[in-house]
């Protein structure tokens, strides 16, 4: 493979990525081959909704395992930046032109999470934050318009010192 073809991720989202991983292929896996057991009991197997919404189940727990292995063939660990600057695994503080203040961390395109300041830097806002540093401006074109934004503080998630 190429290195074209990696993917950037934090240390912290490869190992949830691993953890879910083996969630599912034991834990899961053995409750839904539990539960199918029950159902072939439960007489007709071609007449059993019950037994066909857990095949389907099946199926779309083998999807999600199948997702994650390709994601972790693709990931590359992203180094945690020590020099200062914001990058994958960073938590930014920012002040927004408005003057409200939020912290975004900085992750790969596989963990980004808006709604919990999980940015990814493929993301605009991850885009114009990533190698800067406290003290820094900068303005992010988002859908919604411009805005301006002043870096607070950068430092490390605490899933990324976990996993240093």
């Amino acid at each position: 493979m190429s290195v074209d073809a990696r993917v950037l991720i934090s240390a912290g989202g490869y190992q949830e990525r691993c953890r879910e991983v083996e969630a599912l292929r034991t834990d899961a896996r053995r409750d839904l081959a539990a539960r199918t057991r029950d159902a072939r009991q439960d007489g007709d197997v071609a007449d059993n909704p019950a037994l066909h919404d857990l095949l389907e189940e099946q199926q779309q727990l083998e999807r999600r395992i199948a997702a994650l292995d390709a994601q972790l063939a693709v990931a590359e660990i992203a180094a945690p930046a020590d020099d200062g600057r914001a990058g994958i695994g960073s938590v930014v503080d920012v002040q927004h032109g408005n003057g409200a203040t939020f912290q975004y961390e900085l992750v790969g395109p596989l963990e980004s999470d808006a709604g919990n300041g999980r940015v990814s830097i493929a993301a605009p806002v991850g885009q114009a934050l990533l190698d800067q540093r406290a003290g820094s401006r900068v303005e992010v074109r988002t859908p919604r318009g411009r805005h301006a934004l002043e870096i607070i503080s950068v430092g490390s998630s605490a899933a990324e010192r976990e996993a240093a």
